[in-house]
């Protein structure tokens, strides 16, 4: 279960989907139980679905694709690797080098990059020619700034990540959208800018700075997620709790797990410990009442966040359920055999194994009513 997302230098390497062994698209039980609330697509595999287009992988040509949440092939398998779209335009390599295309599959930027990170974040993207120093480009691939420095990350209200080496380590530190180093690079782990903050280690403990790089929140927790909805989850003494943005314990450091908040909702942990499967997992609201009783394990799963309405979870017995957000079950899947994404413009991708690979595009039930 990730506790949160730490931006390690590690990020900054490109991610795409892995793809699944070919098989035979036949039914399984598991398939029988979705059926009825999504539609079968006939792919080998399905990346990250963005702004209604997901990448798809070819088994037969090895080869990478776009398609929307109907199944309908919107761009031809041909490149080598395709990212997620992110402002209109997607990050894709043919042979070695990288592009972009819109999503008709038009050529925005033509591949000419050996790295990119991920794709496009408030209207610039982090790209290196062989050879080059990293630089940012806009959306027509126009060089907005040069970025010297060992690994970037792309932007995050208004900041982005910047890494350089100093011995045999790396220090992290922050750029503004002009390219002007904000905050020297200096701690040895940063998280991204969100709500005007952003988490950094000192001396071993994390605490957050504003974007004149200045400590608002002295360093004191094992551990610190950025702010979302007013709150920031902390790790103090082994236990997740919430603060506001002068520091204070809103949401008592109390339970073994923890998210962030994401439309009024964080899933908490109660019970075992941080690195077991034992314990249950419910919902609290912004004044840390819990709104949605302790009752979901992440046994194979991890809890779903929620988005448009919904998250996936993971009943004691096993079976993984769509609930709306004060617990009410909107689809009920009957088993563990299957993992799905999170909602993106009415639709979620579903994957089944228990006989067969099968790929699915479940409707959201609160977007259909």
């Amino acid at each position: 279960m990730k506790k949160w997302t730490s931006v390690a230098l590690a990020l900054a390497l490109t991610v795409t989907i892995a793809p699944a062994a070919p098989t035979a698209h036949a039914a399984d039980s598991a398939a029988s139980i979705v059926s009825g609330t999504a539609k079968s697509v006939n792919y080998d595999a399905l990346g990250t679905l963005s702004e209604g287009l997901a990448s798809f992988w070819n088994a037969g040509s090895k080869l990478y694709g776009y398609t929307d949440t109907n199944g309908k092939t919107v761009i031809k398998a041909q490149y080598n690797e395709a990212k997620p779209f992110s402002q209109g335009l997607a990050a894709v390599r043919k042979g070695n080098l990288w592009g972009f295309v819109d999503k008709t599959g038009k050529v925005v930027i033509k591949p000419q990059y050996e790295r990119v990170v991920e794709g496009f974040s408030e209207g610039f993207a982090a790209v290196r020619k062989t050879g080059g120093k990293w630089t940012y480009i806009d959306k027509t691939g126009k060089t907005a700034f040069t970025a010297p420095y060992d690994e970037v990350h792309e932007f995050n209200n208004g900041m982005a990540v910047v890494w350089k080496k100093k011995g045999a380590a790396y220090v992290g530190g922050f750029i503004d959208a002009k390219g002007k180093e904000v905050v020297k690079p200096q701690y040895p782990m940063v998280n991204v800018f969100s709500e005007g903050l952003a988490p950094v280690m000192q001396s071993g403990k994390w605490g957050f700075i504003d974007k004149k790089g200045k400590i608002v929140v002295k360093p004191q927790f094992e551990g610190a997620a950025p702010f979302s909805e007013g709150l920031a989850m902390v790790l103090q003494k082994g236990k997740y709790g919430y603060i506001n943005k002068t520091g204070k314990m809103v949401v008592k450091a109390q339970y073994t797990g923890g998210q962030a908040f994401s439309e009024g909702r964080a899933a908490v942990k109660i019970g075992g410990t941080a690195n077991d499967r034992d314990g249950k997992w419910g919902y609290i609201g912004v004044t840390g009442q819990l709104v949605i009783p302790a009752q979901f394990s992440d046994e194979g799963a991890e809890i779903g966040s929620f988005k448009e309405g919904t998250a996936f979870v993971q009943r004691q017995d096993a079976g993984k359920v769509l609930i709306d957000r004060f617990g009410k079950v909107l689809v009920d899947l009957k088993s563990i055999d299957v993992t799905v994404g999170e909602f993106d413009s009415g639709a979620a991708i579903v994957h089944t194994w228990t006989e067969a690979d099968n790929y699915y595009f479940m409707k959201n039930p609160l977007k259909s009513k």
